[in-house]
């Protein structure tokens, strides 16, 4: 029993240590605030989703912020490096990331740019507008995420909450229509040549990097695996930076983890 005791004081030890530093952190960067606690924020924000964001498919996905949080600093932060290209003025800020595939010949059509826009407030440049490339229309597919799949992944994470002890999520898909993710003639259409295809997993991988950066620089990669019929996806992991999801489109659950 003393034993027992004994590790749940250690526990309460190293939490109250780890608040305390996340804390001292905060501190250290100085009266603008602490990344964690916009994040807090952002996640709040989740709890309204309509009143704070909006979603529209068009030729590309937008991701409008309607009460911007999210500072430029953030962005590079999750992003694990620096924009491609970035222009500054006075009240707007624009940041474009370009991933090209990797491989020995890496083909401009192949590249995904990903904008963001801030608008300079209260002196700090904030995250008024995320546009994706077409791209992840093809892989993403609108009528897959739809407002039912956006309701139930804001209400997971609302109701999750954030804390040191736990950086992962599972949000449950099972109201989505497993016949209208993109098919694997659409994925290859869309994205060209995999890097790799495994026919006895009957899966295929693709990997990206910043266009520009070195071949041992950080990138983003993803598996699809298919199901019995070999056309439809089964399951897709992706990785990237901080981040790491594994969608299981069969059991209809999504795996959600960050590295902090």
């Amino acid at each position: 029993m003393g034993k027992f005791l004994g590790m749940s004081s250690n526990k309460g030890q190293i939490r109250r240590r780890l608040l305390l530093g996340a804390a001292a952190g905060c501190m250290a960067l100085g009266l603008s605030g602490c990344f964690i606690n916009r994040v807090v924020e952002v996640r709040d924000q989740m709890c309204d989703f309509d009143s704070n964001f909006s979603l529209q498919f068009a030729d590309s996905a937008n991701f409008n912020f309607h009460s911007p949080v999210l500072l430029d600093r953030d962005i590079l932060w999750i992003a694990g490096a620096s924009p491609t290209t970035m222009t500054r003025t006075e009240n707007e800020l624009s940041m474009v990331y370009v991933l090209e595939k990797t491989g020995p010949n890496p083909r401009p059509d192949d590249e995904i740019r990903v904008g963001l826009e801030f608008d300079r407030i209260d002196d700090q440049y904030k995250l008024m507008n995320v546009r994706f490339d077409p791209k992840f229309n093809a892989m993403i597919n609108p009528e897959f995420l739809d407002k039912a799949a956006l309701d139930s992944a804001t209400q997971t994470l609302c109701e999750t909450g954030l804390s040191f002890a736990s950086t992962h999520m599972e949000i449950d898909i099972s109201d989505q229509d497993l016949d209208e993710l993109p098919n694997r003639a659409e994925i290859l259409d869309s994205l060209g040549p995999p890097l790799e295809a495994d026919e006895r997993n009957d899966s295929i991988t693709y990997e990206y990097k910043l266009k520009g950066d070195q071949p041992g620089s950080m990138k983003a990669r993803f598996t699809v695996w298919f199901d019995d019929s070999g056309e439809k996806p089964a399951r897709m992991d992706s990785e990237y930076s901080h981040f790491r999801t594994s969608a299981d489109f069969i059991n209809k659950k999504m795996l959600l983890k960050v590295k902090i």
